[in-house]
């Protein structure tokens, strides 16, 4: 087996990097790729790079996300810098090539490794984000909407097929409570009625796609607050990350989910459902940051059915869970035999939560 300091020497051989290899460090964040930091030396003092081996179980064509994210890193870095961006460097992800052209290595093992850009004086923030980093978070993942507003969404490949298709969701979930293939539909009817009393949702904006109200965007698909850096000094917004799940979709989607997992007051999995509800505070501080970005970049029904991609969204994820459940669980990594039916009951409180708040809520968008 190879070590990893011969890999990281081919790569930084391929990629011509700047100075020598003289180590890494592993970054354990992320659940999909694996990350490292790799540095040389003999260069203006050194230099630091970001290294990821791409999981091509999970995504199996490398090709096709590398290219994604090119194009769109491309695209953000000449608005900006048509806008007047000074710190280009720190603001957009670059993904580095080898002279040949190549943005992916393949090492001796068979692994696709890619080489990306290393943003100085930044962090993230993996805890429960404050209502500043709240309203930060929703900046970033606004702009990034903003950036790509004018980006033809069509022209991306679909890294994970029907990833939010909602109504593919619950066709599937369907299935799952007809085949029963674990015995646990008659324990969980009341889930499984929720659900379907709620079906109606599931179309909501391919509906509205079909009457030309809303337009494909250019979505992330995974808008943690830990996929934003921000600048370690002053804690201000730099770049957008993680952009292997970029794809088309609605804006909504990514506010939503956003959301769904930031303002949830407790965590995916809580057992006691008293302790689940919708913060609307820190929902307000994301919208704060999201909505003022995309005044002028999206139209006003994208707009105004923001708060409804929360509801929309929360009971997909729901959906899967419960779905899961009844199939064995055989997509989500679970730690018991209940696990993704805790997850389940957890996301349907959310969405009775978001229901109830649902005037609120849209009445908070139209703050901004």
């Amino acid at each position: 087996m190879l070590s990893l300091n011969h890999t990281f020497e081919e790569i930084c051989k391929a990629f011509k990097l700047k100075g020598e290899f003289f180590g890494y460090n592993v970054i354990k964040s992320g659940n999909i790729n694996d990350t490292y930091t790799v540095h040389t030396d003999g260069y203006e003092g050194g230099r630091t790079y970001l290294v990821q081996r791409i999981n091509h179980n999970v995504f199996h064509s490398p090709e096709k996300i590398i290219s994604n994210v090119c194009r769109i890193t491309d695209h953000i870095r000449n608005r900006m810098l048509a806008d007047g961006e000074t710190d280009i460097k720190r603001r957009v992800l670059k993904m580095y090539h080898t002279p040949e052209g190549q943005y992916i290595y393949r090492s001796e093992d068979g692994s696709y490794w890619r080489v990306i850009s290393y943003i100085t004086n930044s962090c993230t923030f993996n805890s429960r984000p404050t209502l500043k980093v709240m309203r930060n978070a929703g900046k970033a993942f606004g702009e990034f909407q903003k950036n790509l507003s004018d980006f033809d969404a069509s022209s991306l490949y679909e890294t994970i097929p029907h990833f939010h298709d909602t109504v593919k969701r619950f066709e599937d979930f369907e299935k799952s409570v007809a085949a029963d293939v674990a015995s646990r539909a008659a324990s969980v009817k009341d889930e499984i009625n929720y659900l379907r009393s709620m079906a109606s949702y599931a179309g909501y904006f391919s509906a509205l796609a079909k009457e030309n109200k809303i337009s494909l965007r250019v979505t992330h698909n995974d808008t943690k607050c830990n996929n934003v850096m921000f600048d370690a000094g002053t804690g201000e917004p730099l770049a957008v990350i993680d952009l292997d799940t970029v794809m088309p979709g609605y804006a909504a989607y990514d506010f939503g989910d956003a959301v769904r997992f930031a303002a949830n007051t407790a965590a995916e999995d809580e057992k006691d459902l008293s302790e689940v509800s919708l913060d609307t505070e820190m929902f307000t501080q994301f919208a704060s940051g999201f909505v003022p970005q995309l005044y002028g970049n999206l139209n006003e029904t994208e707009i105004s059915t923001l708060a409804m991609g929360a509801l929309v969204v929360t009971l997909e994820l729901s959906s899967r869970f419960l779905g899961d459940y009844l199939a064995g669980d055989t997509y989500f990594k679970t730690a018991y035999d209940e696990h993704n039916l805790v997850r389940a009951r957890c996301q349907i409180q959310l969405a009775r939560d978001m229901e109830r708040k649902m005037s609120d809520l849209e009445r908070i968008m139209k703050q901004f």
